[in-house]
């Protein structure tokens, strides 16, 4: 699936979301407001942590298909190019697991 496809698909979702609370309404209920800042500071720590995860996802995808091509080219050189993938993909692991604990301890924060 193509990130452009993700996208307009994400982007449908978060049109249709002001319709969900109007739906899940029973009739003797009070009208709620349609969104309030923290739903808000929630949605967006989703879609951030969504895009965490596809960045990372992408990268590391990239950094494995060019040490296969770079190791079926030179295949003598195999240990020094694992090598270094294990490094790039460690540290693209880090800044990823750094964003999500960032992200979810703003989500927590704001909540509390």
């Amino acid at each position: 699936m193509s990130l452009k496809k993700i996208f307009f698909m994400a982007l449908f979702a978060l049109l249709l979301l002001p319709a969900v609370p109007a739906m899940a309404q029973t009739a003797g209920a009070a009208a709620a407001p349609l969104f309030s800042a923290g739903g808000l500071i929630g949605l967006g720590v989703g879609v951030g942590l969504g895009l965490i995860i596809i960045g990372a996802g992408k990268g590391i995808g990239a950094i494995g298909s060019h040490a296969v091509d770079a190791i079926a080219r030179q295949p003598e050189a195999g240990g020094r190019i694992f090598t270094s993938m294990i490094i790039a993909a460690a540290l693209i692991e880090g800044v990823t697991l750094f964003a999500i604990v960032v992200a979810l301890l703003l989500n927590n924060q704001i909540a509390a």
